[in-house]
């Protein structure tokens, strides 16, 4: 039970991407490619007759093509920074059922949903443990994020480190 596909959410690091939405991560990748490819195959052709309209909207789209590209660049590189720090919390982390994830507080943060920041309250060798949400996406607040929406006042399955004193939420609750 103790893999990083089993994990959905980090209390401190926010959600890992799911297969649908690494699927999407890549095609947007791939798509980000093409533009800068097109543009330079245009080119490479002689009868392509570059006024300065094709000229500014080739760059325009070029830009935007490498701004997005870098976008979803960073969004991987978070992901595998996100897995490879889980599998290390993974080396000693216990798993505990019936944990309690209770909603402390929301905020819109602009036009974006709503986030919110929970807490995880569970009992593990008798003593009782409580810890809140500190992940942080960019431009957020401390601890609120929206991919807690969906564990707000729920019972879930926690995986727990006590080592990193990390609290890891199972998919499936």
């Amino acid at each position: 039970m103790k893999q990083i596909e089993n994990i959905d959410v980090s209390l401190s690091l926010g959600n890992i991407l799911d297969k649908k939405q690494l699927c999407v991560l890549y095609l947007g990748i791939g798509v980000s490619c093409c533009f800068p490819l097109l543009t330079l195959v245009m080119l490479c052709i002689p009868q392509v007759e570059w006024d300065i309209q094709v000229s500014v909207l080739m760059g325009l789209g070029n830009i935007f093509s490498v701004a997005l590209l870098s976008v979803f660049v960073f969004i991987k590189c978070k992901d595998s920074r996100l897995k490879k720090q889980i599998a290390v919390w993974l080396e000693d982390a216990i798993e505990v059922k019936g944990a309690y994830s209770k909603q402390i507080d929301e905020k819109r943060l602009g036009f974006q949903p709503k986030a919110i920041k929970i807490q995880v309250k569970f009992c593990l060798d008798g003593k009782s443990y409580k810890r809140e949400s500190t992940a942080k996406v960019f431009g957020g607040m401390t601890g609120y994020v929206g991919c807690f929406n969906r564990y707000a006042d729920k019972e879930i399955n926690i995986l727990y480190s006590q080592k990193h004193d990390e609290v890891l939420i199972l998919k499936d609750n």
